[in-house]
């Protein structure tokens, strides 16, 4: 679909979605530079946590959103921030810790799924381009709306991801 002349702006507070069809959606741009956005599903592919039919645009800010894998949208080309897409083999239950660990093994992102969940994009300032991130399952967290701190003592190692390498897209506006 094309881009309409719409746009949703976040500049800063807390937002926490828990949906049933598409998360944060726009049918044109959107652009998050500050504050905290937390989307929870959807479970089901014909929909993403992520939705604009135009860029998305992340120049600062955390974002985490879970869903389903099919229609997983990433920040486009013209953010400033970067961020990492996981998606999974098969969903993992609600209630899941994923975290993710650079180089030196410091946990730089927790995340626990209040939904069922195949896919997670996340994106703060402590994700740096092109740096090498191992995701790990499990681990122990203290999180509020699903983001926080962790460690991972007990998490089971799921394999490596690179800052900005997102898949090709698969719905509107996905990359």
């Amino acid at each position: 679909m094309a881009a309409g002349d719409y746009t949703v702006e976040v500049t800063g507070g807390s937002l926490t979605i828990n949906s049933q069809g598409d998360g944060l959606d726009s049918n044109g741009n959107a652009t998050i530079s500050g504050g905290t956005v937390v989307v929870n599903g959807p479970t089901n592919d014909g929909n993403g946590a992520l939705d604009v039919n135009g860029e998305l645009v992340v120049n600062g800010g955390t974002v985490a959103a879970a869903g389903s894998s099919s229609m997983a949208v990433t920040p486009g080309t013209s953010s400033s921030q970067s961020g990492v897409q996981l998606t999974f083999g098969s969903a993992r239950p609600a209630g899941t810790t994923i975290q993710l660990a650079d180089s030196s093994s410091a946990v730089v992102a927790t995340f626990v799924t209040a939904k069922q969940a195949a896919s997670l994009v996340f994106t703060s300032a402590a994700i740096t381009a092109g740096e090498e991130y191992t995701v790990y399952t499990g681990g122990t967290a203290q999180v509020t709306a699903g983001i926080g701190e962790g460690m991972l003592d007990g998490a089971q190692q799921q394999g490596t991801v690179t800052a900005g390498e997102y898949t090709a897209a698969r719905g509107p506006g996905g990359r």
